[in-house]
């Protein structure tokens, strides 16, 4: 049987398919900006482009470059985003890159990037390593040279973390930007003027009791533009700001630490794993010591809350722990005490073993009586302290703030904190009909309803509580209180047991 031969019929020039060319694109990094690094960078881009360009197998691509970026973690580095989406979208078919090290430092994450690549049909060749993910055995390799890379990584993390802890225990510090200095021509803190008026203002403002909200109204009607340059404040803005010891001169240094060399996420230091170190007197400050303490302060104290009260919560701002309790001595605490009246702020013996909890003054009677008590102060009387050994420093200071505001309108934890030592009240236990007779027959000390502020400056003011009906009387107050709490607990307890209980027919 004669076998019938079948010839193909060869193409002609114009009709020869051609071979289809690798779609061929570059990735290069470099994790510093110094001058080096830049001609690192440099070259690897201009390597990439005349490698590319001149196979005549290959097309162009694109370049991928992450300049002065950590290779740890890829969501940090937007151009191995934009690479990674171009290969996802089918625009590549290759990509050529330096090294291991400078396409990831992370095992896993390299691993996963290169698989997810492989899977989509694109590969990788890593130059300095010799790999190429179209040949065998090549994930085998990449997982030990990534596993080096990593450990590299951490290496040179741990040992820039050893230089700079080093720097800041020898007091050797970097410059940070802030607003209210520029830095100097040997890199000290310089004040711009303009923006320390503003930082000096806030200081005021809050030091004066003004909440951060009517702050920050303030600076947006007087058009002060934000330390970013902008026109918009924060509350996180004007906390940052109040919260920097910079501003007192002082540097803490070391305030937050990096988790770990792949996350590089930095979380704040409470010195238990890595110290932290407070330098004194760096720089010439903008506002005092004492101002800034006592910012602090309030801002701590606003953010105590008081315990119980079902219509909300007082904190201890701006009065503090001055106030005892006459029958026990204890502390006494703010609180809501919704008894009684709208006005609900009682302060409140109730917190330490010794509490009584049988005493309870409202909110509004201690502060109109100790603006009373300040304004009956005679300057006369402060300045004959001036000489004492014991209180001349806080008599002067207390006389220059009295010829200045001979009265105040509100309670503020300012002039509290320079002149009131602590405050006592008498016992409260006559009602108001004895102390009328008492009054009529002219006996002495008729009236214990009286509250005695001890000043700073060595001075002592007896005011009128003004407690006068017997409703209002501290000990009637606290046993209401104590009944409410009572009734609370009781219902909160039943309550519990009958969520607890299982309903008829369950199992």
């Amino acid at each position: 049987m004669e076998v019938q031969k079948i010839f193909l019929r060869p193409n002609s020039g114009t009709e020869k398919a051609e071979k289809k060319k690798l779609r061929v694109a570059a990735y290069c990094r470099v994790s510093t900006d110094s001058c080096e690094q830049k001609t690192s960078f440099d070259g690897q881009v201009k390597h990439y482009m005349e490698l590319i360009e001149k196979n005549p197998e290959w097309e162009m691509a694109g370049i991928y470059a992450d300049e002065g970026i950590t290779g740890t973690s890829a969501a940090r580095r937007p151009e191995f985003q934009r690479l990674m989406a171009d290969c996802e979208e089918g625009r590549i078919d290759l990509v050529l890159t330096k090294s291991i090290s400078r396409f990831a430092r992370n095992t896993l994450e390299l691993l996963a990037c290169v698989r997810h690549l492989i899977d989509i049909n694109v590969h990788i060749v890593f130059e300095s390593n010799q790999i190429d993910t179209r040949a065998a055995y090549s994930e085998m390799l990449l997982t030990i040279l990534a596993a080096f890379a990593q450990e590299e990584s951490r290496s040179i993390s741990e040992n820039t973390i050893w230089g700079v802890r080093k720097r800041f225990e020898t007091g050797v510090t970097r410059w940070v930007r802030l607003y209210g200095y520029e830095k100097g021509a040997n890199g000290e803190h310089v004040i711009v003027p303009e923006q320390a008026a503003v930082v000096r203002k806030i200081f005021q403002l809050y030091e004066k009791g003004t909440s951060t909200k009517d702050i920050i109204r303030y600076l947006h009607e007087s058009g002060t533009a934000s330390p970013n340059g902008g026109k918009k404040w924060t509350a996180a803005s004007v906390n940052n700001l109040l919260n920097n010891e910079r501003y007192a001169g002082d540097l803490l240094l070391q305030k937050f630490h990096v988790e770990n060399h792949i996350s590089h996420k930095c979380v704040p230091n409470d010195s238990t794993e890595v110290p932290s170190y407070y330098i004194e007197n760096h720089h010439t400050p903008i506002v005092s010591k004492k101002q800034y303490k006592r910012c602090g302060e309030i801002m701590r104290m606003r953010r105590i809350n008081g315990m119980g009260g079902e219509a909300g919560n007082c904190n201890q701002y701006p009065l503090g722990t001055k106030l005892r309790c006459p029958y026990c001595g204890s502390v006494l605490y703010q609180r809501n005490v919704p008894v009684q009246s709208t006005r609900a702020a009682g302060w409140c013996c109730e917190i330490g073993e010794n509490a009584c909890r049988g005493f309870i003054i409202r909110s509004h009677f201690v502060e109109e009586a100790l603006l009373e008590a300040y304004k009956e102060l005679n300057p006369a009387d402060i300045e004959e302290k001036q000489t004492s050994s014991l209180y001349g420093e806080a008599a002067k200071l207390m006389l220059d703030i009295k010829r200045e505001h001979p009265a105040f309108e509100r309670v503020d934890y300012w002039w509290v904190d320079d002149f009131v030592d602590y405050i006592e009240f008498g016992p409260h236990k006559k009602n108001e009909r004895e102390c009328r007779r008492m009054a009529a027959l002219g006996e002495k000390d008729q009236d214990d309803r009286i509250m005695k502020v001890y000043w700073k400056c060595g001075l002592v003011a007896a005011v009128k509580s003004g407690v006068t009906e017997d409703r209002s009387n501290p000990a009637a107050v606290a046993k209401l209180y104590n009944k409410y709490l009572e009734r609370r607990k009781t219902k909160e307890a039943r309550s519990e047991h009958h969520t607890d209980t299982p309903k008829k027919g369950s199992s």
